[in-house]
């Protein structure tokens, strides 16, 4: 139990770091989902505009 305990405060400690890994985790993640919604969805949009216009 101690174990989880010093694990769980090492990672609070992270977390309320400015340069913490957790937090340049969250950033990659955040990135990542952004550039595929931004390549995957202009075109799709895009297309549903294109497929409205053609009614």
């Amino acid at each position: 139990m101690s174990n989880l305990q010093l694990k769980l405060e090492a990672f609070i400690e992270d977390v309320n770091r400015e340069d913490g890994l957790t937090l340049h985790l969250f950033e990659k993640i955040t990135r990542t989902l952004f550039s595929l919604i931004k390549c995957a969805g202009i075109p799709f949009v895009l297309y549903l505009l294109f497929q409205i216009t053609s009614w």
